[in-house]
C-alpha cells in the first residue's frame, strides 16, 4: 500500500519523478470516472427520484411577497394577485409544455396576451416574465431583478395586478420548474376607447421537475379552473440527496486533490532538486483554482 501511494502521489523514481495521479493518461481515467458519475446520477434519479433529485422549492406567496418589496423599495404601490392573470400564466406554462418550446410567443403564434385575454382579464397594459432551473423563490426575483427587461416589468409604476403559475414538466427533454408571471393594468372604460398595448415581455430562469403538467381542453369549469391554478402555485421537493450540491462537492473534492497533488510535487521536485522538461505546477494550480472559482460564481438558472 505504501509503495501504491508513494507512486500514485509522489515524484519518484518508479513514476518518471512526476506523480501517477499527474499522468496524461491518468487524467483520461478522470474523465471517464466523472461521465461514468454523471450517468449513474441520472440513472438512479429516473429510478430513485425522491433519494437522489434536485432541490426546489418556489411558492407563489414569496415569488409575491418578494416582487412587492422591490416595488415598496422604490416607493411604488404594490401588486394584487389576480385570479385571472394567474389563470392566464397557468395557461401559458400548460401551453409550453404541451408544445414544447421556451419562448414567449408559442410555434402557432401565440403571445403571452393570448393567454391574457382568453382568461378574462380586460387589460390596457401587460407584461410577462419567464423562468426555469431555479432551486429557490428569492433566486427567482434576483435574477428577474438582474435583468433590466425582467427588472423594468417587475418595478413599472402602471401596473396594479399579478399572476403566477409553477409547474414542473418536460421542456425540450430536459426535466424543468416553469414559473410564469403575468403583470396587467386594467380600465374597462379605457378599453371600449382603445386597442390593447402589446405586452412587454421579460426573461426567463430554468429549474427541474417531474411532474406531467395539466392543460385545458376547451373551457373548463370554474372549480375546475380553480383547482388547476391552485395546484400551480408551488414546487416544492425535498430530496434526500441534491443533484447540484453533491456534483458540486465531488468536483470540488476532485479539484482539491489535484491541486494537492501539485503542490507536494512542486515541494518535492523543489528539495531535491528534480530537473525535468514538463511540470508547470504553479500554472496548472492557477488553472484548477480559476475553476473552482468559476464553479462558486456559477448559479442555476437561464433568462428568456
Amino acid at each position: 500500500m505504501y509503495r501504491f501511494l508513494r507512486h500514485f502521489f509522489f515524484p519518484h523514481e518508479t513514476n518518471n519523478h512526476r506523480a501517477k495521479a499527474l499522468h496524461p493518461d491518468t487524467m483520461l481515467v478522470y474523465i471517464l470516472l466523472l461521465a461514468l458519475f454523471n450517468f449513474g446520477f441520472r440513472y438512479v434519479h429516473r429510478q430513485y427520484p425522491s433519494i437522489l433529485g434536485y432541490a426546489t422549492d418556489i411558492r407563489l406567496s414569496e415569488l409575491l411577497n418578494l416582487t412587492n418589496k422591490k416595488r415598496a423599495g422604490l416607493g411604488l404601490s404594490e401588486l394584487r394577485l389576480n385570479a385571472k392573470l394567474s389563470e392566464a400564466a397557468a395557461k401559458k406554462a400548460s401551453d409550453m409544455f404541451s408544445h414544447n418550446y421556451w419562448s414567449h410567443t408559442s410555434p402557432e403564434g401565440k403571445t403571452p396576451w393570448t393567454f391574457v385575454i382568453s382568461s378574462g382579464y380586460q387589460y390596457t397594459m401587460a407584461g410577462e416574465n419567464l423562468a426555469k432551473n431555479f432551486s429557490n423563490s428569492s433566486g427567482v426575483v434576483e435574477a428577474w431583478m438582474a435583468s433590466s427587461t425582467h427588472r423594468d416589468n417587475i418595478i413599472k409604476p402602471g401596473y396594479r395586478d399579478i399572476g403566477f403559475a409553477i409547474v414542473n414538466g418536460i421542456l425540450n427533454g430536459e426535466e424543468t420548474t416553469l414559473v410564469v408571471e403575468i403583470f396587467g393594468a386594467s380600465n374597462k372604460e379605457e378599453m371600449i376607447a382603445q386597442k390593447p398595448v402589446p405586452l412587454s415581455s421579460g426573461v426567463s430562469t430554468e429549474a427541474l421537475g417531474d411532474q406531467t403538467p395539466l392543460i385545458f381542453f376547451g373551457a373548463p369549469s370554474q372549480e375546475a379552473s380553480k383547482s388547476f391554478i391552485n395546484s400551480l402555485t408551488s414546487v416544492i421537493q425535498k430530496p434526500l440527496i441534491n443533484i447540484p450540491t453533491m456534483t458540486r462537492d465531488i468536483v470540488f473534492i476532485f479539484l482539491g486533490l489535484l491541486i494537492g497533488i501539485l503542490i507536494i510535487d512542486g515541494f518535492v521536485v523543489s528539495k531535491k532538486r528534480i530537473v525535468r522538461v514538463a511540470g508547470h505546477n504553479l500554472a496548472h494550480i492557477m488553472f484548477f483554482l480559476a475553476i473552482s472559482i468559476a464553479l462558486l460564481l456559477v448559479k442555476r438558472g437561464v433568462l428568456l
